[in-house]
């Protein structure tokens, strides 16, 4: 399908938005934004050039450095903080009066002292690495990236359009009893940080990405919403792709980790894979898509679960190693495969119980 047959995926227009201007973020990592407005809460008050050195010397920085040292001038060499900074703007987080910096309790007041007292032992004076969000800042947090509209947008797009016809025709309930898996390329668009074709359950098509939207769709909001807990991703290799390139599939989180703990995954592969043979090898990338598709559930929690059952009857789950040659030349597959004892595995032997597997 080219894109003159692709039908362009809906947004919120400018006249929709509370805030149209500037309202394309692309501050990644929802923890950054967090420590930051964190960070101005403890201060109270401070100016502009004093919260960036701030910044560098004691906020764990989303990528390796703050500082752009190639950048060709000082704005330049600050993009990122500018971007996070105005993030934080822009979602409510801090506010700017001139040069002055404050935080922001004027939306959503109750979800930021949730996230300011689940912080509160943490000494924001010394640097350290950045936190993933806890539940309660999570909770919090979805609230406050809820009211964005373009974030919102993005969960839009796994709903049935149809019967929520725009992006605030559903809450996060509907979401997660009605939302479907969507699938982005991995074909990246020529200028562009990402690939402008999507993939949904719902029909079965392949849209377009709006241009404007094609870093926050790939990049920025399917980070937000993972580090939140709603959606999570796995990925599609041309191995078992219908056209034989690589998807990624993101999906809603319906099925919590501790549920699908508490589920007899020996008893589904034996129930699914076993049913005319005594014995079979499964591929672990397929395996944990196969899952994460079939159950809907944390892509952990599936690697989890396989590592458990090789743990506990080796004899009848037994996860093979991967050799450093085959990794070398498989580097994609590194975060589909499982990790046991420092080795990789590819594999997954199963054995009906009461056969006993083969091990090397």
């Amino acid at each position: 399908m080219n894109e003159q047959t692709m039908n362009l995926l809906p947004i919120t227009p400018d006249s929709g938005m509370k805030k149209p201007k500037w309202s394309y973020l692309y501050a990644y990592n929802l923890g950054s934004l967090r420590d930051i407005f964190v960070y101005c809460a403890h201060k109270s008050k401070i100016d502009k050039e004093t919260l960036y050195g701030d910044i560098v010397r004691k906020i764990s920085p989303p990528r390796k450095h703050w500082i752009n040292k190639k950048g060709k001038n000082k704005e330049d060499k600050e993009r990122l903080i500018l971007e996070y900074e105005h993030a934080a703007r822009y979602l409510g987080l801090i506010k700017r009066t001139n040069e002055i910096i404050t935080p922001d309790f004027d939306t959503f007041g109750k979800e930021k002292e949730i996230i300011i007292e689940e912080n509160q032992y943490k000494d924001p004076e010394n640097s350290h690495s950045s936190a993933s969000l806890t539940d309660k800042e999570q909770k919090a947090f979805l609230k406050i990236v809820l009211n964005y509209e373009r974030a919102k947008d993005f969960l839009w797009w796994f709903m049935d359009f149809p019967k929520f016809n725009n992006s605030n025709a559903f809450q996060i309930q509907d979401f997660r009893k009605y939302g479907k898996p969507i699938y982005i390329s991995s074909e990246m668009v020529p200028g562009k940080k990402g690939s402008e074709k999507l993939k949904r359950d719902v029909d079965r098509k392949i849209w377009k990405i709006p241009d404007k939207y094609i870093r926050l769709a790939n990049s920025v909001f399917p980070k937000w919403f993972m580090e939140l807990g709603v959606i999570d991703k796995v990925t599609i290799l041309p191995e078992f792709s219908n056209d034989r390139k690589i998807w990624h599939m993101f999906y809603p989180i319906k099925m919590s980790t501790k549920e699908f703990l508490e589920r007899d995954l020996a008893k589904f592969l034996e129930s699914t894979f076993l049913e005319k043979d005594e014995e079979r090898t499964l591929w672990i990338p397929h395996l944990v898509y196969f899952l994460s598709q079939k159950f809907l559930c944390p892509f952990r929690a599936v690697k989890i679960s396989i590592e458990n059952l090789h743990k506990q009857d080796f004899e009848h789950f037994y996860l093979e190693r991967t050799s450093l040659q085959v990794m070398k030349g498989h580097l994609r597959y590194k975060e589909n495969y499982i990790k046991v004892n420092g080795f990789y595995r590819s594999t997954l032997r199963i054995a009906r119980r009461g056969v006993r597997n083969g091990q090397e």
